[in-house]
Formats: C-alpha cells, structure tokens, sequence
C-alpha cells in the first residue's frame, strides 16, 4: 500500500483540508483513490474549532431553549385544540392563568428593580440618597405600600369599571395575580428578617434557636392571614362608604343590551358585550355585582401568598433554607430530599382529597373550604416545583441558564400530563352512576360541579407556577440582552425595566383579546366549537385539488 499526502480537489467532500489517500492495489480498484477519512491535525484544528467553556454553556442554552419551545408550542397546541370538552377547558384555563402571573412577574420585577436600584438609592435631585443596598426595613416598607395599593386598586377599578364585564374579569384575574406576586413579595421579606433576625430575641433554655426560628416561620403565615381579613374588613367598609355611589365619569359607559334580531355570539372579540347580553334580563340589563368579582380577586390573591408562606415554613423546617422567588438554592443534596417531598406531596394530596369530600357532603360550605382547599392546591404546587428545580439545579451544576431551560420545560410537561391523566380519572369516577363519588359532581348555585371548580383550582396553581419557571428565564434573557448591547448595557437598570415592561404589554393584548374569553366559557361552547371543527376537518379530507 502506497500512502501519500496531497490537495485533491476533486475529492467527494470538496476542496479544502489535507486528507489522507491510500492507493489500493486490489483488482477491483486499481488506480482509484479511496478517502479514509483520517484527517492530520491541521485539518482537525480548522474543521472542529475550539470552544471556550463560556460559549459552549451559551450554546447549549440556546439548544435548550429552541427545542424547549417548540416542545412547548406543540404540546400546548394539542392541548387547546383537543377534541375532548373538558381538556380544552382546562387547557385554556391554565393558559390563561399563566400568561396573567407572567405579566404580574415582568411587572414586578420591572417596578422593583427601578425603585431599589435606581430611584431610592440614588442621589438627590434624582431620587432619595438612601445607601444601597437598601436596609431591610426600607424594603419591607417598601413592598408593604406597593401591596397595599394594589388591595386599595382593586376596589377603585373595580367600582370605575362595574359596567364593563370584560373589564372587571381582566380586573379579576390580572388584578388577583399582581396582588399576590407583590404579597409574595412583601411576607417573603418579612418572613426572613422575622426568623434570622428577630427571632434570636426569643432564644431561652425552653426553645432552642432552630424551635424559636421554626415557630417564627408559622407566626408570620398567622401574621399574612390576619392581614388580610383586616384589608377584607377594610374593603367591606369602602365599597359602603366611598364605593356605594356609581362614578360619574365610569371608564366604559353603560351599555344598551342589543336587540333580539342581533343575537350576541360570544366570541373572542365581542366578549364583553356578549357577557352582557348573557346578563341582561326581562326588565332590562342586569349588571353584575363588581364587589363580588373583587372578592374573588381578593381570595385568589389571599390564596396564592398563603400557599407560598406555607411551602417556605414547612422548606425551612426539613432543610433550613428561605428560597426567595428570585433566590438561590444552596442547599447541600441529601438521600433524605426525595423521600421528604415524596412524604409532603403525599400529605397535601391527601389533605386537597378530604377537602374536597367534605365541602361535597356538606353542599359546598362556601369562602372557608374554597380558601382551604385552594390554599392546599397551592402548597402542593409550590413544592413540586421546589422538588423539580432542585433537581434539575443539581443535575446541571455546570451550566445554571441551562437548568432553568430545563426546568422550566419539565414543569410544564409534567403539569399537562397531570391535567390530562386528572381528567381521565374525573371521567372515570363521576360518569358512573353507581360511583360512590358520584356525589362531587352535585351542582351548585352557580351551576359548576365542584369537581369543576377544584380542577380550575388546580389548573390556576399550576398557572402559577409555570409563569414563574419561566419568568426566571425570560429574566437571564432580558439580562443578557441588555449586556450585549453596550447603549442598554450603560443604562442597565433602566433598560431591564423597559424591556420588561415590553413584554408584559406584548403579552397583555392577545391574553386579553384571545386567551381570557375562551377560558371563561362553558363546556357547551367548547363542545359547539369543536364539533364545528370536527366538521371542517372532514370536508378538509375529501377536498381533491
């Protein structure tokens, strides 16, 4: 065998690197050159260039990140277009629910970001002077009078707005997911200096540090409850003292029901006035009681905060650790992790169970089971997503963006199956009628099964927490983006502020104008429309061209 070094260019792979030709002596192929695809080391060098550690992590994120969506896009699509009634339901509804709380998220970080890091510690006439980092105590107060004002904004939209309905469910769910991303915010603060820092106070012979700091962390979820019943009382109060009037500059003017020759179609872009025709009764329109769309915004506020504090008091107690929503996990991994939340999952599972059962015998008890149960939902959803993330964080040490990726698209694909394998389970246990949980399907008031109202419950948790594993992406993305432009780079804090609050505006007109009436309707609707689909897909197969 004759082996020589040379430049082919006629080569199957084309011109370019030295390659290695053996001259083959065999009858069959005689006088040809063979590749044996063996390149020197020049060739290795150009071909496979060398990666720094740095962009190899960048690369594999941004691998992450398109496969990740278009995982994500597919999956949602064979939700929201489901031929099943009630998988669309939910589908649309944990849609809903997630683009709302990532709103709420964007818009908290953008708010939170501009007054700590740039108006209250800057200079005068800038801004306050105060020294930064900001004093714990300046946050708390802080993130208690932003809280506040969004528990005394929903009465004054709400009472503005009473003649639109479209309007007060915007309020209603937008409203009850800012309110409580920032109660999240203020009681996680709260909550953090109270045990590693006024706790010590009550060190004694009796408790020692880790009982005192154990009861601290349940103290401040009784101090969240008993704030707000106060802001319930206080609302009550306004909304019959300041609210009782109707405004006389309303932001939407009464409307005038339509007429019986003008049947109002509840779609996507007459959802307003089609929940107003639905409304409107024999003697005239009937609008709808605003205080008690504000109620529900306030419980579901109440409810996400609770369902956070709950998870951070019973975290804290099994590991010692405060993860804060923006924190980072520095926990030490154990062979106890898994059968802990296994353990604690279990416990609230069975808890949302009993709930569940017991406002189904009882006809629905009312504003007590639905916080408790709701509440339960919550707490179970926050720690599975602390048992996804930890994982996650430990099986990609290396690359911290590329963890949240993945994450975050775990979360997501575990919460669809958990919605479709609930659903089938629904089907299986109420559609019989020698079931013996036949009665959860027992209509209420309001004409939903209270089976319906736990799954919206549900699906509202698991909203939640989809909306915050990837807030926490679009976050190192809007970090990113705004480094590696040097003009954003030289106003970072404004430039994340503003980037932020793009995305939420981006977000809020197709949420508004698409998402929210669809997860709004009745099964009755969905079942029209997917019949009517299911119609269009049969013509579509026997089109000809």
């Amino acid at each position: 065998i004759m082996v020589s070094t040379q430049k082919h260019s006629d080569s199957p792979v084309g011109a370019g690197p030295w390659r290695v030709w053996q001259e083959r002596t065999d009858a069959e192929t005689t006088g040809s050159w063979v590749a044996t695809h063996v390149l020197v080391q020049a060739a290795q060098e150009s071909a496979v260039p060398d990666l720094s550690s740095r962009e190899m992590k960048l690369r594999q994120t941004v691998a992450g990140m398109l496969f990740g969506a278009l995982l994500l896009a597919m999956l949602m699509l064979s939700l929201l277009k489901s031929t099943d009634v009630q998988i669309r339901s939910y589908a649309y509804k944990l849609v809903s629910s997630w683009i709302a709380f990532l709103i709420a998220f964007l818009l908290m970080q953008g708010t939170w970001d501009i007054l700590t890091q740039q108006i209250l510690p800057a200079p005068p006439p800038r801004g306050f002077g105060f020294e930064f980092p900001l004093k714990p105590g300046i946050k708390i107060v802080l993130s208690f009078v932003l809280f506040s004002l969004c528990q005394i904004f929903l009465n004054f939209f709400g009472w503005k707005c009473q003649w639109r309905v479209a309007r007060l469910m915007v309020l209603k769910t937008l409203g009850a997911c800012i309110t409580g991303v920032w109660g999240i915010c203020t009681f996680s603060i709260i909550m953090h200096e109270a045990v590693f820092e006024a706790s010590i106070q009550f060190e004694g012979p009796l408790m020692s540090r880790a009982h005192t700091r154990n009861l601290t962390c349940f103290g401040v979820v009784l101090f969240a409850w008993c704030t707000f019943a106060v802001y319930r009382w206080a609302s009550k109060g306004a909304r019959k003292e300041m609210f009782g009037k109707p405004p006389l500059w309303p932001w939407g003017a009464p409307l005038k029901p339509l007429s019986d020759e003008r049947p109002a179609e509840r779609s996507c872009m007459s959802f307003g006035s089609g929940a107003f025709v639905a409304l409107a009764g024999p003697k005239g329109p009937v609008f709808p009681d605003w205080g008690i769309l504000v109620d529900e915004a306030e419980d579901e506020g109440a409810i996400v905060v609770m369902g956070f504090l709950t998870s951070q008091a019973i975290m804290f107690c099994r590991t010692g650790e405060m993860p804060v929503l923006r924190g980072h996990f520095t926990h030490a991994d154990d062979d106890r992790a898994i059968p802990f939340f296994a353990g604690t999952m279990t416990a609230l599972i069975a808890l949302f169970a009993v709930i569940l059962y017991v406002r189904s015998l009882r006809g629905d008890p009312g504003r007590s089971g639905k916080i408790c149960q709701r509440a339960t939902a919550m707490s179970l959803a926050w720690m599975l997503y602390r048992a996804i993330v930890w994982n996650t964080r430990a099986a990609f040490t290396e690359n911290a963006p590329l963890a949240l990726v993945i994450g975050a698209l775990a979360i997501t694909m575990m919460f669809c199956i958990i919605i479709v394998v609930m659903d089938r389970c629904l089907d299986i246990l109420l559609n019989r009628s020698n079931s013996p949980f036949k009665h959860l399907s027992a209509r209420m008031e309001t004409d939903t099964p209270l089976s319906e109202k736990a799954m919206r419950a549900v699906n509202s948790c698991f909203g939640l927490i989809m909306a915050l594993g990837w807030w926490r992406n679009m976050e190192v993305s809007v970090q990113t983006v705004v480094a590696s432009q040097q003009f954003l780079a030289s106003h970072e804090v404004m430039s994340q502020c503003f980037l932020c609050a793009l995305l939420a505006v981006a977000l809020v007109f197709p949420w508004r104008r698409v998402i929210l009436p669809k997860s709004e309707m009745k099964s009755p609707v969905f079942a029209e429309e997917i019949k009517f689909e299911l119609i269009r897909l049969t013509d579509a197969d026997n089109f000809m061209p």
